[in-house]
């Protein structure tokens, strides 16, 4: 499948608006508990963006390693307090050699590799045994479909996530038939936050370059989602209403070893 092209050297800057202070996120802990379990002492983070994620991992390690294909997030990430190793390239072909890693990861990023198998094979290959590839995010294809009102007002972006993003059920399915063992898939995080009325316009996921989601958006139809909005705000207004904007979504993580 064609991998949907986003250019996050326009966006890097502002990225990290996505991660507000206030926020706590729960997939983080995870990845928190599972490099500190299996005692993983060499990390990498494919689709590393930022940095975000690899610099909460400096209290495992110090030997944190992260890929992404983007140089303005390079350049955002070198500005984490932690020293990371940083090299720029694709989640297919992953330039390190085999057996380096005890812990490879990625967090709402594998929608980005296009060919999503080559990249669980690749990282089959970078793992030392007992080592564990996490993949965290969401699954649009799962009975579960998140209640996303972003989804709701904003077209194309439903169908645009269903093409770009693999099925969990796909995902185990690979996993398996490429040698890993003890597979498995959990919720790690459950996203609940409730927009009432004209809050939802403060919320900093509408912004047009917070999301892939809309980022991917010509500007015409983001600003068509955004008068949606409004005009569903003026509805509800006239009708001495109170809406409610939901963001109700699971966040997954689907986990395997080399034994």
């Amino acid at each position: 499948m064609d991998s949907i092209k986003l250019n996050y050297d326009q966006i890097a800057h502002e990225y990290n608006q996505r991660y507000p202070a206030a926020q706590k996120w729960e997939r983080g802990q995870a990845l928190l508990e599972l490099a500190t379990g299996i005692k993983a002492r060499t990390i990498l983070e494919v689709g590393s963006g930022t940095g975000y994620w690899l610099n909460m991992l400096r209290q495992v390690t110090p030997n944190l390693y992260g890929l992404d294909y983007s140089m303005g997030m390079i350049r955002q990430a070198r500005r984490q307090p932690a020293a990371l190793h940083l090299s720029r390239g694709i989640g297919t072909q992953l330039p390190y050699q085999s057996g380096t890693f005890d812990l490879i990861y990625c967090v709402d990023a594998i929608h980005h590799f296009g060919d999503h198998r080559a990249f669980i094979r690749e990282a089959f290959r970078l793992l030392k045994p007992n080592g564990a590839l996490a993949i965290i995010g969401h699954d649009p294809h799962a009975a579960d479909i998140p209640s996303w009102y972003i989804y709701d007002y904003f077209d194309t972006v439903y169908d645009t996530d269903l093409r770009r993003y693999p099925a969990g059920t796909s995902l185990l399915k690979w996993m398996e038939g490429d040698g890993f063992k003890d597979i498995s898939s959990q919720t790690v995080e459950q996203i609940k936050n409730i927009h009432v009325g004209a809050a939802v316009l403060k919320d900093p996921f509408i912004k047009h370059n917070a999301t892939s989601q809309l980022a991917l958006l010509s500007e015409e139809t983001y600003q068509n989602g955004l008068e949606r909005i409004n005009e569903a705000l003026t509805e509800a207004k006239e009708k001495n209403q109170q809406i409610v904007f939901r963001s109700e979504i699971n966040v997954k993580m689907f986990l395997g070893y080399k034994k």
